[in-house]
């Protein structure tokens, strides 16, 4: 299962366009998904960022399983690319 990291505690609109972006075309897609909310515990983000192998990563963050797929930018190139279901490695 895809498992993407989000925050619903930013003011950036950006931000929310972006995690809004991921779950429209997951949906569009038919890939399950699950999305994990780092600000409604402090251990998420913790867990989001050791899984990234990166501390100062920030949401959105996509995984499948425990593959790391990327960030909202390789996942909107992946997009561009017409090649989501490769990026997620979803058949």
């Amino acid at each position: 299962m895809i498992t993407v990291y989000v925050s619903s505690v930013s003011f950036n609109k950006r931000l929310h366009s972006q995690q809004n972006h991921i779950e429209t075309v997951l949906r569009a897609a038919h890939v399950q998904y699950e999305m994990i909310d780092i600000a409604s515990d402090p251990a998420y983000k913790d867990e989001m960022r050791q899984r990234c192998g990166n501390e100062t990563a920030v949401a959105p963050q996509v995984f499948n399983g425990d593959y790391y797929c990327g960030d909202y930018v390789s996942f909107q190139q992946a997009v561009e690319e017409e090649r989501i279901r490769e990026y997620l490695r979803v058949s």
